[in-house]
């Protein structure tokens, strides 16, 4: 198993994925993708080895991973692998599913980078220099026009179970363009965290912030807590956040939970949206009223099952960098943001109680003439 288990971590050690060079690195999701699921399988064997069974209690440990300054709290389990940032919005940048060696989240901040000016400027120009043949790094592309209408920065990075608080009248256009308004120090401040061991493995995390909405200032205590349970071959992961305010206020407010999965392939027919019986791309972008919302990898045979309490809103919209490779600018889907949406209406709300759960299974190959 130890043998194997470094295999693995060696056939992770490739270079591109850990750097942006010109045939694109890190902006390649398939790259890092390939990555992970050495690291992933490396991790089994480890459980294997340390005798991480299905009835092992669930291991919580807290130290700074990343080397970033901040505690990050890893959730272990035989089955599934979780770390949390407190630090940054109570966030989880890892959600690690073994029994497919898949990492769910893997997806990137969107981030200015020096050559986006060239896709603003439109040039597609091939003409080589006078002195020669063009080179890689000097050939200027794109496999596409428009691009520079994608050119958008994230504010945070792009982690699972950020919290949104906002006005009431946003739109999932805005939520696609970045324009939602919404409380800061919820969505990136630092949350106060507790581990809690028994029964499940779960983290209570409490934040404390002034809002203000139509006029209307108000103090809001936030407290969400992120329980993980496996079921045999099954995750069941249930976030349960709560605001409390110190008065009533009339100003209509609205409650996000954003998750984000990345599935690698946005328009393939092996991998999509799944609500009202309705199939959908992965690169669809929009708001789905459904109280069940599923998304489906065959290739990689998971199954991902989000349902809300109440009943929540879906806004959904492709995460997609502008990269620069050998074949010139290209658009690159780095996973779907998406917001669970509970309005919170008026005249008066003291204590507002919302829960998001996803269940992540191996998908298994339905009976029927289709398959």
């Amino acid at each position: 198993m130890l043998a194997e288990a470094h295999t693995h971590l060696l056939a992770a050690q490739c270079n591109d994925p850990y750097w942006h060079g010109v045939f694109g690195g890190l902006y390649a999701p398939h790259l890092r993708s390939a990555v992970l699921h050495h690291l992933i399988q490396a991790e089994s064997q480890l459980d294997r080895a340390e005798g991480l069974g299905a009835n092992a209690q669930a291991e919580i440990v807290i130290t700074d991973f990343d080397v970033d300054g901040q505690d990050e709290i890893l959730l272990r389990q035989n089955i599934a692998g979780m770390i949390l940032h407190p630090a940054d919005g109570g966030t989880v940048s890892s959600l690690r599913f073994k029994p497919a060696h898949a990492e769910l989240v893997n997806s990137l901040m969107r981030r200015p980078e020096p050559y986006h000016a060239l896709v603003r400027k439109n040039v597609a120009s091939k003409q080589a220099p006078r002195e020669g043949p063009a080179s890689i790094h000097d050939q200027v592309l794109s496999k596409e026009s428009h691009l520079e209408a994608l050119l958008r920065y994230d504010r945070y990075a792009r982690h699972a179970f950020r919290t949104y608080l906002f006005p009431g009248a946003k739109r999932w256009q805005d939520f696609d363009y970045l324009q939602l308004g919404e409380n800061e120090i919820l969505a990136r401040g630092a949350w106060q965290a507790t581990p809690l061991k028994a029964p499940a493995a779960a983290v209570e995390l409490r934040n404390l912030t002034q809002v203000q909405a139509n006029g209307c200032e108000m103090q809001v205590e936030a407290l969400k807590t992120l329980t993980s349970k496996v079921s045999g071959s099954t995750w069941q992961i249930e976030c349960r956040s709560s605001f409390s305010t110190d008065r009533s206020c009339p100003a209509g407010m609205t409650a996000g939970m954003e998750l984000v999965f990345n599935l690698l392939a946005p328009d393939a027919h092996d991998r999509y949206f799944l609500a009202n019986e309705i199939r959908r791309p992965l690169e669809f972008r929009g708001e789905i009223d459904s109280a069940k919302l599923v998304l489906v990898d065959e290739w990689q045979r998971v199954k991902i099952t989000l349902e809300a309490r109440p009943q929540a809103r879906w806004w959904i919209v492709p995460i997609e960098t502008i990269s620069q490779s050998e074949l010139g600018f290209e658009r690159v889907y780095q996973g779907s943001a998406i917001l669970a949406v509970w309005k919170i209406d008026p005249p008066s709300w003291r204590t507002v109680t919302c829960v998001l759960q996803a269940e992540i299974a191996p998908w298994e190959i339905p009976a029927g003439p289709e398959y």
